[in-house]
């Protein structure tokens, strides 16, 4: 039997030679273990004419986590760190918990692009299944610039260096921005 989430009650059929008893005249039937993987155990009780018990098993095997639902991720912002987005994994209306029906693993979750969100069934799930979502670039408004001092006339185009923070960490030049500048050779104003 496949885990379903709830007790597992397989149908019996009981017989005493060839003939077929009936459940409720000639036995009743319980089960006990039968929500979670492992071994389930049928209990068969004799009524009327027929007396004692006997017991049974039955394997609960895994469920493969392949068919559950994963909630779509919103795309994400670069932060210049790995980005690991809360997933809400379901099983029908079921909403399985991460830890203890699976684990969530990421990859390509630093740099702009899609990442890959792997979600590994565990206890009563088993397998896997994989979502992605998309990592966007962080607006370089954001950043933060401090103010270049006056430059002295030289008659060429100045170009002073400058240092572009995002919070605490200096972005590189070439890498994650680029410069250009206007009215930098004349008397002025101006603009990198």
């Amino acid at each position: 039997q496949i885990y379903t989430g709830s007790g597992l009650e397989p149908i019996v059929t009981v017989k005493d030679g060839t003939k077929t008893l009936e459940n409720g005249t000639d036995y009743t039937v319980s089960y006990s273990n039968n929500v979670n993987v492992g071994t389930a155990t049928v209990t068969i009780t004799g009524k009327g004419n027929y007396s004692g018990t006997k017991s049974i098993t039955f394997a609960i095997v895994v469920k493969s986590i392949s068919g559950a639902t994963v909630s779509s991720i919103s795309n994400q912002t670069y932060t210049g760190s790995a980005i690991t987005p809360t997933v809400t994994v379901k099983d029908g209306s079921a909403t399985l918990v991460n830890g203890t029906d699976y684990t969530v693993s990421y990859s390509n979750n630093v740099n702009v692009g899609t990442a890959t969100v792997t979600i590994t069934g565990k206890g009563n799930y088993g397998g896997t299944k994989t979502t992605t979502f998309i990592i966007v670039s962080k607006n370089i408004n954001e950043a933060t610039v401090p103010s270049i001092g006056n430059q002295t006339y030289t008659g060429s185009g100045l170009t002073p260096s400058v240092t572009v923070k995002d919070g605490s960490t200096t972005l590189v030049n070439g890498t994650d921005y680029t410069l250009s500048y206007s009215n930098n050779v004349n008397v002025g104003t101006a603009t990198v």
